[in-house]
Parts: C-alpha cells; sequence; structure tokens
C-alpha cells in the first residue's frame, strides 16, 4: 500500500515537476504560427507540442477531474498554464538532450524499442489494453514508437554520462555529511488497522507479550505488508506519509510506537534495523552525488544553449480554442 501508483515515466517527471517552483524561460518573442520554440536552431513545433501536453492533461484530468487544469497553483497561475510551461520545458531539455546523444554517436536499436513497448503492453493488461491507451491519449502507433526511441535514447545518454563520472571517497564522504538525514534508512514493520479501538486492543495483546509480527499477520489490513509479518523494507524519510515517517524515525532499533493515525488508518509501527554510517551507504551516497551532478550539467546544458520561446502560456489556450471553432 506504500509504494507509489505506477506511472508512465514520462508523465511521473511532469507529476514531480509542477509542484516545484518554476526556473524561469528565456524572453518570450513574437508569436510563431508554427513553432513553440527552437533550441539552438532547431524547431519543437506546435504539433509536437499539444500532442505531449494533450497527453499530460488528460492523465491529470482522469485522475483529478477537469476542474484540476483551472486551480490556481503557482503565483496567479493555473495549472493548465503551469502544465504548459513544464511540457515545454521538458521539450526543450529533450531536445538538447537528444542533440548531444546523437553527436556521440549514442543509438537505440529497434529491439530495444519492441522490447519496451512489449513491456508497456504488459504493464497495461494486454494488445487490447495497449490499442485503448493509445487511442485514449489521441496518440499513433508510429508516435509512441518515436517517443520510446527518445525516452531510451535520453536514459543511455544520462547512463553513459554518469558511468564516466569519478567520485572520489572523499567528496562521497563530504556529501553524506551535509546531507546526512536523506540517506539514513530504517527497516520498519506495521500493524495497521481501521480503527482505533482495534488498535487499542491490539497494543494490549502486545503489552501482555504476543509477538509483533504474528499479530501483523493475523490483523493488518494492510495485506501486502501483513504475508511478511508487517514487514515494509528499508526506506529513506519522505518515502511515507508524514505522520507515519515522524513516528517512525523517532524510535531506536526495537521499539514499538503508540498508535499512529494517517489517512490509511490506524497504525503501530516496529523499528527492526536502522543504516546510518557512511561505509553502508556509500553506493546510495555515490548514485546521489552523481544524479546532482548530471542535474547540474543539464542546467548547464539550458543555460548556454540558444533559446528561443514563442508560445505565450498565458493566451494559448485561448487562442487554441478559437482556432478550433473555425
Amino acid at each position: 500500500m506504500f509504494s507509489l501508483v505506477n506511472m508512465k515515466r514520462r508523465i511521473l517527471i511532469i507529476f514531480l515537476a509542477v509542484i516545484m517552483i518554476l526556473a524561469s524561460f528565456a524572453g518570450c518573442e513574437k508569436l510563431n504560427k508554427n513553432s513553440v520554440a527552437t533550441v539552438d536552431g532547431d524547431n519543437i513545433s506546435k504539433e509536437e507540442f499539444n500532442k505531449n501536453f494533450n497527453m499530460y492533461k488528460k492523465a491529470y484530468e482522469s485522475q483529478y477531474g477537469s476542474d484540476i487544469m483551472s486551480t490556481v497553483v503557482s503565483g496567479d497561475k493555473t495549472f493548465e498554464e503551469v502544465l504548459k510551461e513544464k511540457t515545454l520545458d521538458l521539450l526543450i531539455s529533450e531536445k538538447l538532450i537528444v542533440g548531444r546523444a546523437n553527436e556521440k554517436k549514442i543509438a537505440v536499436s529497434e529491439k530495444d524499442i519492441t522490447d519496451q513497448i512489449n513491456s508497456y503492453k504488459e504493464e497495461l493488461g494486454g494488445e487490447e489494453k495497449y490499442t485503448q491507451f493509445l487511442k485514449d491519449n489521441d496518440m499513433t502507433e508510429e508516435y509512441f514508437k518515436d517517443n520510446i526511441k527518445k525516452e531510451l535514447l535520453i536514459q543511455k545518454y544520462k547512463d553513459d554520462y554518469i558511468n564516466n563520472l569519478k567520485i572520489s571517497n572523499e567528496d562521497a564522504k563530504k556529501y553524506f555529511e551535509e546531507n546526512k538525514d536523506s540517506f539514513i534508512k530504517i527497516r520498519a514493520s506495521h500493524i495497521l488497522l481501521k480503527t482505533e479501538d482495534e488498535a487499542k486492543k491490539v497494543e494490549e495483546r502486545l503489552k501482555k507479550g504476543e509477538k509483533f509480527n504474528d499479530l501483523a499477520y493475523e490483523l493488518s489490513i494492510d495485506k501486502v505488508s501483513a504475508a511478511k509479518g508487517g514487514d515494509l523494507g528499508y526506506f529513506t524519510k519522505g518515502q511515507m506519509v508524514e505522520e507515519f515517517d515522524n513516528a517512525a524515525f523517532a524510535l531506536k532499533v526495537g521499539e514499538v510506537s503508540g498508535i499512529v493515525k494517517t489517512d490509511y488508518g490506524f497504525h503501530i509501527i516496529k523499528v527492526d534495523d536502522k543504516v546510518d554510517q557512511y561505509d553502508k551507504l556509500k553506493e546510495d551516497v555515490i548514485a546521489s552525488l552523481k544524479e546532482k551532478k548530471y542535474n547540474e550539467y543539464l542546467t548547464k546544458l539550458r543555460d548556454e544553449a540558444d533559446v528561443k520561446i514563442y508560445l505565450d502560456t498565458a493566451t494559448s489556450t485561448k487562442t487554441n480554442n478559437n482556432e478550433e471553432k473555425k
């Protein structure tokens, strides 16, 4: 129940991006009818932008309702305006990375693309569901295939860049000390009950000496973890809901919490292990530092690129609607 919902990577990227503070874009210029932006002279067409934006828009509306688009989420900007900005920002970044990947002669094989599409088909529930997915998102199979190719190319470029980064032990250790709280992880188990009264009864049984794992197996309504005696595995701060997170990380190894209320119900938590030493977290630290350096590199790419933007996100919706009515 605590694992993240599986979403397509591109949609997930947008979902995470829209809740962050927006970066400033290059100055907008006179609206070009056939282009929303150019990146080092390479065009991003209005058609390409609209296809991507509409895909993300449908995903959000299906999850949160059509009213989400008119919700004010950043200053005086609506969710739709923010989503347009972030969609364009993503397309600009993609254009930059694909260009660098081509320069390095990084390629994606037809087998890579076919394997990825087959993986998506399996996730969606088969060929019929895959066809319906394309139809629901107004996508042709060719368009979807091109986007898969782009995804894989970008991932290969990222892997190549990260694999060639050299991180010294000194730099990694310093980064760990500066960001220690984000690396410490615990292994915890929980018993989840529907009501506080049920949770109190479990507390009494625990006090009388009954085993935590046995009670989790017997009574927890989180059936996934219950099958493992309540075990949730290892996690870092921020991966669980706030109330659960605060209670779990306040416990010492072997301690059991009081009753913790969240939107899921009433939890009793037990911490089974804690990992807070650099030597045991070194691989996580190095991976995180490499990710940070890659993101800094992308920011530098964007800053140095010749980006011209023609899209006015505040008025483009009205413009498009008027064009459709004609």
